[in-house]
């Protein structure tokens, strides 16, 4: 079949993108609000256990409007707070190293991807374009495994290939990591390689082969469940990362999760998106008269549904199922790790965090396949099949946003995200203020009562001060949000620019979809960033280009945008290799 697919996403994600905070060091206290939540006597020093999904759009989860059955995870989201304004970068690198710095990403090492690096001569051997999580930062777990937190993690690392820059050395006390940014979910067929197979995995200090039975989520999630069973009643707390690579790009799941959803998404994309957007407003994520995002215009590259022959209704469907799918699964394994939890009689005492690393995936693959490749009708989402769910359903994962991974559009970084207290048992109301991945490290350490030490200086390092807040005020009801809501957050990526102040955003989108103007938008009446309102408001304009003007020169953005970012509209070529390495 003919794929129609997006080009531009393929083309996009080998040059990866990337977002930054412009922060305040902390939140003084201020009033605080009613607390309607109500929370049990817990230890000072909580455990943590931290879950990110890979390129889970904004509306995938019951709580965020879905229709896929994410019960674990909207139990979570119920008993805590929706953070319905949460920054992320465009792809997942950028927003690993700040998630694990507390830093913005170009300080952090990830300027821009590693992988792309290599076709980026104006940024190599720039501070903070070295491609992997560098020394010039704190790194979250270090700093909790010296306070006497056991520190685990399970999934995707993707921060540094070299064994100096493994989890082990960078502050895990137990991990099992897959060190690139993506590959198969399941264990290689012997005998039968695809590229997706090239994913490279370490426990702790080794590199391991996978077992036979090997599944992404269930395998991760068995051995965090491991890691924290080993030590458990030795006294001492855990930071436990989950990170899930579920549902990022190649589509695979076990055939019982994908046989839950056959036939679900046969009404095509404009129908589940419309579905989506009804939930969206009912929950009140949305206004009851906001307006979605339109999406991208009608074309032999972005077909609607109706244009589609049968055959490649059937196709998409099942690549959407099997989508479907790989979230419910991924939610069945949260579900694990909170039983466990409370079979240990540790739920009580565990902070929990959720988010996703960026918005939704519009490739329907990245690499050519091969003579073992098997992505027939049939066989999608099983093994020795490579394929995404493309531009399409990614409008759907993100509504009701604009675009999607990569752009720095509300698509691209707006994250769904929440937050359980320990021993909280009832919703708290909503933080609709901007919150941002920095904040997240911040956050822990204060719940877990450490201070960072005074200097910039740790275990014989200079490093950069975690540019987040802490949360940890506003969470617990001691705090307004009002110095949340006034901060300025910025970013950058591939050329790709935004700055957020207030309810203003300033954006301007890399080619293929714009020109990379500023453009203005007024989210308080248009998150969908439907309207450009620059030429209205010059004023806003200036003031907002100052504001990322600063951003950049603090944070060493070096400014190169992508010349060679292929618009698929125009016949782009299909396929770029990166030195056999996954480019997002």
């Amino acid at each position: 079949m003919n794929r129609f697919k997006c080009n531009a996403g393929k083309a996009l994600l080998r040059v990866a993108l990337g977002v930054c905070a412009i922060g305040v060091a902390s939140l003084s206290a201020a009033a605080a609000p009613d607390n309607n939540g109500s929370t049990e006597t817990v230890s000072a020093r909580p455990n943590v256990l931290l879950i990110v999904a890979d390129d889970l759009g904004y509306s995938d989860l019951g709580a965020f409007g879905g229709e896929i059955p994410t019960p674990n995870l909207d139990q979570l989201a119920n008993q805590g707070m929706l953070l319905t304004n949460h920054y992320v970068t465009p792809t997942c690198s950028p927003t690993r190293a700040a998630l694990m710095s507390g830093t913005d990403n170009h300080l952090a090492g990830l300027g821009t991807m590693g992988e792309l690096l290599p076709r980026a001569p104006k940024l190599q051997g720039k501070p903070g374009y070295e491609g992997y999580l560098n020394d010039r930062v704190y790194w979250l777990p270090e700093i909790l495994r010296d306070a006497g937190y056991h520190t685990y993690m399970a999934g995707k690392w993707h921060l540094g290939k070299e064994p100096e820059q493994w989890p082990v050395a960078r502050g895990f006390e137990q991990s099992l990591a897959l060190i690139n940014g993506g590959g198969s979910h399941f264990a290689p067929v012997p005998g039968k390689p695809i590229f997706a197979d090239r994913a490279q995995y370490v426990e702790n200090d080794q590199r391991t082969q996978l077992p036979a039975d090997f599944y992404s989520s269930n395998s991760y999630t068995d051995k965090l469940i491991q890691y924290i069973k080993q030590d458990h009643g030795d006294g001492k707390p855990f930071f436990a990362w989950a990170a899930y690579t579920a549902p990022h790009w190649p589509l695979h799941a076990p055939d019982e999760d994908i046989a839950k959803f056959k036939g679900k998404y046969a009404a095509g994309y404009e129908a589940i998106r419309t579905a989506r957007l009804e939930r969206l407003r009912k929950l009140g994520l949305i206004g009851e008269d906001a307006q979605p995002n339109a999406g991208l215009p009608t074309s032999k590259d972005y077909p609607s549904w109706d244009m589609l022959s049968p055959e490649e209704q059937a196709d998409e469907a099942r690549r959407m199922e099997v989508y479907a799918a790989m979230v419910h699964n991924m939610d069945s394994n949260v579900g694990r790790l909170i039983q466990t939890l409370k079979d240990l009689g540790e739920y009580d005492n565990t902070l929990v965090i959720f988010m996703s690393d960026n918005g939704a995936e519009p490739t329907d693959s990245f690499f050519p396949a091969n003579e073992n490749t098997d992505n027939s009708l049939e066989n999608i989402g099983r093994r020795l099949s490579n394929v995404g769910y493309g531009a399409r359903w990614a409008e759907v994962s993100a509504s009701p946003f604009r675009l999607f991974k990569g752009w720095t559009t509300e698509g691209g970084v707006s994250s769904p995200a929440f937050v359980r207290l320990p021993g909280q048992h009832a919703a708290t109301p909503r933080i609709e203020v901007p919150t941002h991945v920095t904040d997240i490290a911040p956050t822990i350490l204060d719940f877990a009562g450490i201070p960072l030490p005074e200097g910039n200086q740790y275990n014989g390092r200079s490093v950069h001060p975690m540019s987040g807040v802490s949360l940890a005020p506003v969470l617990k009801g001691e705090a307004g949000s009002e110095q949340l809501a006034n901060r300025a957050l910025a970013g950058e990526l591939f050329g790709g620019r935004y700055v957020r102040s207030g309810k203003w955003k300033l954006v301007s989108v890399m080619t293929p979809f714009a020109d990379n103007q500023w453009e203005l938008y007024d989210l308080e009446r248009d998150r969908s960033e439907s309207h450009d309102v620059a030429a209205e408001h010059p004023e806003v304009v200036k003031h907002m280009v100052q504001l990322w003007d600063d951003y950049a020169l603090k944070n060493g953005v070096v400014f190169a945008p992508n010349k060679r970012m292929p618009d698929a509209r125009r016949g782009a070529p299909s396929e770029i290799k990166l030195s056999g390495e996954t480019a997002h």
